[in-house]
Formats: C-alpha cells, structure tokens, sequence
C-alpha cells in the first residue's frame, strides 16, 4: 500500500464515521508506517484525530445497544472445536477455545467462555474471543485474544475493535446471560446488577503488538486513547503450544477435538508508559 500523507490519512478516517460500529475495520485504522508529510505513524495520526476532533470514546459510549432478544449466550460451546487439520478452524480461535478449557487466566479471572459473536438486526459486529470471570473485584471482562502474527494488526485496531464491541452490549443484559457462572470464592451467587463489564487485549509476548505497547512512548496519542476507553492490555508470557489429538471427554461434546496447552499459560498485565 502506497504511504499517505496526514491529509490524506485523516480523509481516509474522516469516511469511517458514517458508522462508528465497523470503523475498527477500516484500512487507515490497520495501516502501519508512517505518513509520507511528516514520518509521524499512521496510527498516532488516527488516534489523535479521533481523540480531538471526533472525541470517539464518548460516540462509542452512545452506540445503539444490541436487542435483549438478539444478545445470546452460544449453546454448544463445552470445549471442543471441529478436526483443525481437515476443516482449518483457526489456530487463533483453537487457542482461544484451549484457554477457556485451561479455565484460569491470572488476574482477569476464570474464562468462561470464547467465540461469542455479537450481531444486530442480522449484521456482524464482531466477535468477543474471551469472557472471563473475576470473583474477587465481581468483574466480567471481554477479552480481545491477538493471534495475528502473520497479518500483524495494528495495536489500535485491536483496542478499537474490543471497545465497540463492549460498547455494543447492555453490561447488565450481557452480566445475566451468564448469571448461573457467577459465584464468589465461597460459591455465593453475584447479582449481574453487581458485575462490572470491562474490555481487554491480550497479545503475546513478545509479538508485534506487545511491542507496539512497549513503543507507546513514541505515540502519546494511542496511549492517551487506549486510557481513555479503558482497555486493559495483557500478554501471554510463554509460547502456547496446542495439542489437538481428539479427546472423547464426554459422550455429547458438540466437536471431537479438545484443544488444551502443554504449557501453563503466564498473565502478564502491560501498563502505559508515563508520558
């Protein structure tokens, strides 16, 4: 793709706001580089423009929520994934399926649940990779899951597109589709009108997002809106290796395979640099 000037970088995110649902899409938001006008990166030029002329944040705040009737928990989902070598399910979304069977996630909690799609009115917003449970703060929290080693998304793109997808969903309708998982350490129920709904990335270590993170220093603009919307970000601290050899745990599992890690997946919490 040819580089961009800042003019033209800003038209490109100016056309995006016609629909603030899918702007996290959008090629400017993905693109990486820098503009051609002054070597500033192209996603610092994005961040900064939606900070101070769009103030974004507060327009994903008031995205028109998906229905009650259209916000469903996935019924088939207990651990298990199609044949990955025949019907090339996703190494991104068999991790993602190997976590919520590994159950623990450090800080953020217990995982229970992976791949939940959100949709209104029969168009696809997008897809929640990870729900996770913290008893201890009585925090659901939606987790973005980075497995893009080869498309290289831009750490933007990935805060982006889990900040609309939490901003898509009433926090109280979305707490009560999972109100029969939510127990304190003593397995006393919580309220879904006590649970607080968050966001957040999780990356490897080591990728081109978590060094995305580490370059923040040099772009105040996507820090500054990272903090605004509120989106943790976290890192995986070892390599996850999947074994994917089938594995019959239950009679009426939805898929044969059960993926799960060799290794016991390390929680790392990213914090933004001090500007």
């Amino acid at each position: 793709m040819d580089r961009l000037t800042s003019r033209e970088t800003k038209v490109q995110l100016d056309a995006l706001l016609e629909n603030p649902q899918t702007l996290y899409q959008g090629n400017i938001v993905n693109k990486r580089g820098r503009s051609r006008t002054n070597e500033i990166p192209y996603s610092e030029i994005v961040a900064k423009r939606l900070l101070h002329t769009h103030d974004f944040p507060q327009v994903l705040r008031q995205l028109p929520k998906v229905p009650n009737g259209q916000l469903t928990r996935p019924a088939d989902h207990d651990g298990t994934t199609l044949d990955p070598t025949i019907l090339g399910i996703e190494q991104e979304d068999r991790v993602a399926v190997a976590l919520y069977n590994h159950k623990s996630l450090g800080s953020l909690g217990t995982v229970i649940d992976y791949l939940v799609p959100i949709a209104m009115d029969g168009r696809t917003i997008g897809t929640i990779d990870l729900v996770a449970f913290d008893p201890s703060h009585a925090t659901l929290t939606i987790i973005g899951y980075v497995f893009h080693e080869t498309r290289r998304d831009t750490l933007l793109r990935c805060v982006l597109e889990i900040a609309t997808l939490q901003h898509s969903i009433d926090p109280f309708r979305f707490a009560r589709l999972y109100e029969d998982l939510l127990k304190d350490g003593q397995g006393n129920v919580v309220r879904p009108q006590d649970v607080t709904v968050r966001s957040a990335v999780l990356v490897l270590e080591g990728s081109y997002q978590d060094k995305s993170i580490a370059a923040l220093r040099r772009m105040p603009h996507v820090a500054d809106l990272i903090q605004e919307l509120q989106v943790g970000l976290y890192a995986v601290g070892i390599k996850l290796e999947l074994n994917d050899k089938p594995r019959f745990t239950r009679k009426h599992a939805a898929y044969p395979y059960r993926p799960v890690l060799h290794f016991l997946p390390v929680l790392k919490e990213r914090s933004l640099p001090v500007i």
